[in-house]
C-alpha cells in the first residue's frame, strides 16, 4: 500500500512530470535544449554583471562632468557677480547652456530680489532632472550661488544602447555555438544513429536486400556490422524458402489450368449453345432431336419435351420437306456442312414461319458421323425490313421534298425525282458529282464549310442554304441535314432534305418591309427609323462622332387635307417624301413619324453647318409648287434641328428637342429652320399649357372681340371695323392674338375659335344696327383651315341666318399666302363666297408669295396694304414705292385699297395723295370694346384735324 502510494505521489510530483515530458523529446531536441540552457545561463549572468558595472562607470562619469561644469561657472562668475556686470557673466552661462544635458542655469547674487542670471530650456527635460548648486566665493566672502539642473536622458540612452549591444553579442554567441555543436552532433552521433534505425527497420520488414557496409571503428560501427551480418543470413534463408514455394505453386497452377481448360471448353460450348440468338438443334443421323437450345424452343413456341425425341422433319412444312432432306442427306453428309438455305417451319397455332437453315456434321473421335448440328434463324424481321426498304424507296422517289444522299467521300450517292426537278439535273448527271457542284459561287465558301462542321460535330443541322441550279440560277432553300453513322460511330452517308423557300422568303421580306416602312411614302416608319437612329447614335458614341436629327413638319397641311380630301393629302405626302429624300446626302436617312411629320437623321456630320446645308436644301426643294392633278399647291416646312451629343445623348431626347426647335421655327414665320436651344423646352411646355387652356377658354366664354375702325379717306366716315379677338385670361388678363392664335392654328383649335369669331362679329354688327347706329362692314380674318374647309359657305350661311345680318355687311379677309396654296380651289371658293353677297379682301398683300398672275382671276373687292410697308412712308423710298405700286395696281383692277397701321398724319397725307380709299390704325383709333366703338359710331365722321 505504501509503495503504491509513494509511486502515485512520485508520478504526480513536478520532477516526475518533468521526466515524463523529457521522455517525449527526441535526442536532437534534448541536446539542443541542454546546450541552449548551458550557454544561455552564463551569458545572461555575465551580461547582467557587465551592465551593472557599466552603469556605475557612466554614472560616475556623468557626475564628474556635472561637478566640472558647476565648478567652472562658480569660478567664472565671481568677477561678474562682484561687479554686478550682467554682460560679463551672460556669455559664460550661454556657453554652458550649449551642453544639451543642462536644462536650466540660475545665478543668484547676495542681494535679495530677482536672480542675477536665469536661463531655462524646458523641452530638454526628457528623463529625471537633477539639481546641483554651489556658492560663489570672492575671497572669503560668499557673493552668490549657482544652481544647475541636469537631465539624465542622455545617460539613460547610453545605458540602453549598451544593454542592446550586450544582448546582441550574447544572442550571436548562442546561435553560433548551437550551430557548431549541432553540426558536430549530427555528423558523429545522430546521423549514424538514424542509419542504424533504418537498417534495423528493413530487417523487421524483410526488405533488406542491398548490403550496408560500416567503416567506423567505434561502438556504432560494431553495432552496424552485426546488423549487416544478420541481414545477410536472413536474405539467404528467405531465398531458399521462396524457391521451394515457387516450385510448389507452379505444380498447383499447372493442374488447375488443365482442369479449368476442360471446364471452360464445356462451358463455352454450353454457353454458345444456350445463349445463341439463333435456334440450334442437335439430331442423330436419323433426324431424331437430341437437344435444342432456348432460342429454337422460343422460335417454335414449344416446350423442350415436345421437341426432344421427335423427328425434326415433322416441324418442317410439307412443301419444304423434300428440299430440307435433300440438303441434309446430300450436302451435309458429303461436304460436312451446307450453306444457308430457306425453308418454312410449322409453329403450332401460328402457321408457317420462314427461317434460314444451315447444317454442320458432327463426328466422334474416330471421325465417324454421329449427328447433325442445325442452325435455324427467323426470317420474319428480315422480310419485313425488305418490305420497309421497298416502301422507303418508293417514298424516297415520290416525296415532294428534294432528297440527296452524300457518300462519305463527299460525292452525291443518290437523289430523288423531286431533287432533279428542283435543281434541273438528270439523275445520271448529278450522281457521282461532288456536293459542292450546287454551291452559289457568290457566297463565301466559309459559309458552306461552317455548315459541314455543324452537322459533322452535332450529327444534324437545319437552316437556310443558297443553292445553284444547273441553269446557273440561285435560290434559297431550307435544308435538313442528318448524319448516318455505323455501329462504330463513324460517319457514313449524309441525308439532306431540301425545300425551296424562295417564295416564302420573298413573302417574309415583304412582311418585314411592311413592318419597317411606311405604306404611303415607303420611308422608314417610326419604329424602324428609331432603330436606325439608335444604331447611328451608338456608332457615334463609339467613334466620338456627331449626328443631327431634323424634325420636319408641313405648314397648314391639315388645311389641305381637310379641304381637298385625303387622296390629295396622301399624294402630297408622297411627293414631299421624295423631295426630302432627294435633298439628303449619301448615308442620311429620312423617315415618316405619321401625318405630316417627318424626321431626318444626318450622319457624317463635321459641324452644325452641315445640318444647315441640308436644311436649306430641303427648304429649296419644297419651295417649288406641287402639281397634283388639277391642283397646284405650295407647301412650306418648318424644321427643328438637334445635334448629338450636344443636345442629347439618346434618341428620345434628340427627337423631343428637335420637335421643340421646330415649333420655334413656326413661331418665327414658318418656312425656316431653327437649332435647338436649352430654353425651347420651357417654351414647348408653355405651348402645351396654352393649348390646354385654349380648349377650356371656349367652354368658359373667355374670348372677347375688339373692333378697330376703318375710315373712308374722302369723307372721314367710319365705313367698317376689323374684328380682333382678345383672350380674357383668368390669370394673365387681356391677352393679344399673337400670343395664342399661332398655337391654336398649330394644334387644330383655330377652326372652333374662327367659328366663334364669325358668329360673335355678325351678332355684334346686327346689334349695332338694331340700336340705330349707321350700318358698317365688319371684317373677319379667315385662317387657312377655315378658308379651305369643305363647309365654309354652309357655315357662313347658317351664321348669317342665326344672327340676322345681311351678307353685304360681312367682309372676309384672307392672307395672300393662304389663297395661293391651291389656286384652282381658291378661285372656286372665292366665287362661291362672292355669290353669297359677301365682301372679300386680300390681307397683308405683297408680303406672301407672288400672286399677280392670279389676281385678276380672284373675285375680291379689296387689297389690304400691310403695316410693314406703311410704317416707314413717306420717309422710306422703297416702302413708298411699294405702297404706291399696290394702290395703282388695285385702282387699275377696279379694287378698293385699305391701308393698316396708319399712326402719323404724314402717313395719312401720303396715302390720301396716292389715292388710297380707306385706312385703319392708331392715328384713328386703337381696337375698342363693342360698347366703346358704339359711342365712336355715334359721334359721326372723323377728321384729320381733330387729333
Amino acid at each position: 500500500m505504501d509503495t503504491a502510494a509513494n509511486s502515485g505521489h512520485s508520478t504526480g510530483s513536478p520532477l516526475a512530470r518533468g521526466r515524463h515530458w523529457l521522455s517525449r523529446l527526441s535526442l536532437r531536441q534534448v541536446f539542443v535544449l541542454v546546450v541552449a540552457v548551458g550557454l544561455l545561463v552564463p551569458g545572461v549572468l555575465f551580461t547582467l554583471l557587465m551592465l551593472d558595472w557599466r552603469r556605475d562607470e557612466l554614472t560616475r562619469q556623468f557626475r564628474t562632468e556635472q561637478e566640472r561644469v558647476l565648478e567652472t561657472l562658480a569660478l567664472g562668475l565671481r568677477q561678474p557677480l562682484w561687479d554686478l556686470s550682467l554682460n560679463a557673466g551672460q556669455p559664460l552661462v550661454d556657453t554652458a547652456m550649449k551642453d544639451p544635458r543642462i536644462v536650466s542655469v540660475r545665478v543668484d547674487g547676495s542681494f535679495p530680489g530677482e536672480p542675477f542670471i536665469s536661463i531655462i530650456v524646458p523641452e530638454r527635460r526628457q528623463g529625471r532632472a537633477m539639481q546641483l548648486s554651489r556658492p560663489v566665493h570672492f575671497g572669503d566672502q560668499i557673493i552668490g550661488k549657482v544652481l544647475i539642473e541636469f537631465d539624465d536622458g542622455d545617460l539613460r540612452r547610453r545605458l540602453a544602447a549598451q544593454a542592446r549591444e550586450y544582448v546582441l553579442l550574447i544572442g550571436v554567441e548562442l546561435v553560433v555555438s548551437l550551430l557548431l555543436i549541432l553540426l558536430l552532433l549530427d555528423s558523429r552521433f545522430l546521423g549514424p544513429l538514424r542509419r542504424l534505425i533504418e537498417q534495423a527497420k528493413t530487417l523487421t520488414d524483410h526488405e533488406a536486400v542491398a548490403a550496408a557496409p560500416w567503416v567506423r571503428d567505434d561502438e556504432i560501427g560494431d553495432l552496424g556490422r552485426q546488423l549487416e551480418w544478420a541481414r545477410s543470413e536472413l536474405h539467404r534463408l528467405f531465398g531458399e524458402l521462396n524457391d521451394k514455394n515457387d516450385a510448389l505453386e507452379l505444380d498447383i497452377v499447372e493442374r488447375m489450368q488443365t482442369e479449368e481448360a476442360l471446364r471452360a471448353s464445356e462451358a463455352k460450348y454450353r454457353e454458345l449453345f444456350l445463349s445463341n440468338l439463333d435456334g440450334i438443334c442437335v439430331t442423330d443421323m436419323n433426324g431424331l432431336v437430341l437437344d435444342a437450345n432456348p432460342a429454337l424452343l422460343a422460335l417454335l413456341d414449344v416446350p423442350a419435351e415436345a421437341l426432344v425425341g421427335k423427328q425434326l422433319v415433322s416441324f418442317v412444312a410439307e412443301a419444304w420437306r423434300n428440299y430440307d432432306d435433300h440438303m441434309i442427306q446430300h450436302r451435309v453428309l458429303v461436304d460436312g456442312h451446307c450453306g444457308e438455305y430457306e425453308i418454312e417451319l410449322y409453329r403450332p397455332g401460328d402457321g408457317l414461319l420462314p427461317v434460314s437453315a444451315k447444317g454442320v456434321l458432327m463426328r466422334d473421335v474416330d471421325a465417324r458421323p454421329i449427328g447433325v448440328w442445325r442452325i435455324l434463324r427467323d426470317l420474319t424481321e428480315r422480310k419485313a425490313a425488305a418490305l420497309r426498304m421497298e416502301l422507303a424507296a418508293k417514298v424516297f422517289d415520290n416525296t415532294a421534298e428534294a432528297i440527296m444522299v452524300i457518300a462519305p467521300d463527299n460525292h452525291i450517292a443518290s437523289v430523288n425525282r423531286a431533287f432533279t426537278e428542283m435543281l434541273g439535273y438528270a439523275t445520271d448527271e448529278i450522281v457521282g458529282q461532288p456536293s459542292s457542284v450546287m454551291r452559289d459561287a457568290t457566297i463565301d465558301p466559309e459559309v458552306y464549310e461552317n455548315i459541314n462542321r455543324q452537322y459533322i460535330n452535332h450529327g444534324a443541322w437545319q437552316g437556310e442554304v443558297p443553292f445553284r441550279r444547273k441553269s446557273g440560277e440561285t435560290f434559297t432553300a431550307w435544308a435538313q441535314i442528318n448524319v448516318v453513322r455505323d455501329v462504330t460511330g463513324r460517319i457514313g452517308d449524309v441525308v439532306a432534305l431540301i425545300r425551296d423557300i424562295s417564295d416564302a422568303k420573298q413573302a417574309q421580306e415583304r412582311i418585314l418591309h411592311l413592318a419597317r416602312f411606311d405604306a404611303l411614302t415607303q420611308l422608314p416608319n417610326r419604329a424602324y427609323f428609331r432603330e436606325l437612329a439608335e444604331e447611328a447614335i451608338a456608332e457615334a458614341h463609339r467613334h466620338h462622332e456627331h449626328r443631327a436629327l431634323l424634325f420636319v413638319d408641313l405648314d397648314h397641311f391639315k388645311t389641305i387635307n381637310d379641304s381637298l380630301g385625303h387622296d390629295v393629302g396622301d399624294q402630297l405626302l408622297k411627293e414631299v417624301a421624295g423631295r426630302l429624300h432627294d435633298a439628303l446626302r449619301a448615308g442620311d436617312v429620312v423617315g415618316r413619324l405619321g401625318g405630316d411629320e417627318f424626321v431626318v437623321l444626318l450622319r457624317n456630320l463635321d459641324e452644325g453647318e452641315d445640318a444647315s446645308y441640308v436644311a436649306n436644301r430641303m427648304l429649296a426643294r419644297l419651295a417649288q409648287p406641287f402639281q397634283l392633278n388639277e391642283h397646284e399647291l405650295v407647301v412650306t416646312p418648318s424644321l427643328g434641328i438637334s445635334l448629338y451629343p450636344v443636345d442629347g445623348e439618346d434618341y428620345d431626347t434628340l427627337v423631343r428637342n428637335a420637335d421643340a426647335a421646330m415649333y420655334h421655327a413656326k413661331e418665327n414665320g414658318r418656312n425656316t429652320y431653327r437649332f435647338y436651344t436649352a430654353d425651347m423646352n420651357a417654351r414647348a411646355l408653355e405651348i402645351l399649357s396654352v393649348e390646354n387652356q385654349l380648349r377650356r377658354a371656349l367652354e368658359r366664354d373667355e374670348f372677347v372681340l375688339h373692333y378697330q375702325p376703318q375710315v373712308d379717306m374722302g369723307s372721314g366716315r367710319i365705313v367698317g371695323v376689323e374684328a380682333l379677338i382678345r383672350w380674357r385670361h383668368p390669370e394673365r388678363g387681356l391677352v393679344g392674338p399673337m400670343q395664342f392664335i399661332p398655337i391654336a392654328e398649330e394644334r387644330g383649335l383655330i377652326g372652333a375659335i374662327g367659328q366663334w369669331v364669325l358668329r360673335e362679329a355678325c351678332r355684334q354688327n346686327q346689334a349695332w344696327q338694331a340700336e340705330g347706329l349707321p350700318p358698317i362692314e365688319v371684317a373677319v380674318n379667315l385662317s387657312a383651315m377655315q378658308f379651305y374647309g369643305r363647309d365654309l359657305a354652309q357655315d357662313i350661311t347658317a351664321i348669317l341666318a342665326e344672327t340676322g345680318l345681311a351678307p353685304r355687311w360681312l367682309a372676309l379677309e384672307v392672307t395672300e399666302s393662304v389663297i395661293v396654296q391651291d389656286v384652282e380651289s381658291t378661285i372656286a371658293t372665292l366665287a362661291a363666297l362672292k355669290g353669297m353677297g359677301l365682301k372679300l379682301a386680300i390681307d397683308d398683300f405683297g408680303t406672301g408669295y407672288s400672286s399677280l398672275s392670279y389676281l385678276k382671276r380672284f373675285k375680291v373687292d379689296k387689297l389690304k396694304v400691310d403695316r410693314s410697308f406703311v410704317m416707314d412712308v413717306p420717309g422710306d423710298a422703297d416702302d413708298s414705292a411699294i405702297t404706291r405700286a399696290i394702290v395703282n395696281l388695285a385702282r387699275n383692277l377696279g379694287l378698293q385699297v385699305i391701308a393698316e397701321g396708319v399712326e402719323t398724319p404724314e402717313q395719312w397725307s401720303f396715302l390720301k395723295n396716292e389715292g388710297c380709299d380707306e385706312v385703319q390704325g392708331y392715328l384713328i383709333s386703337p381696337p375698342l370694346p363693342a360698347e366703346d366703338l358704339a359711342k365712336r359710331l355715334a359721334r359721326g365722321a372723323w377728321r384729320l384735324g381733330s387729333i
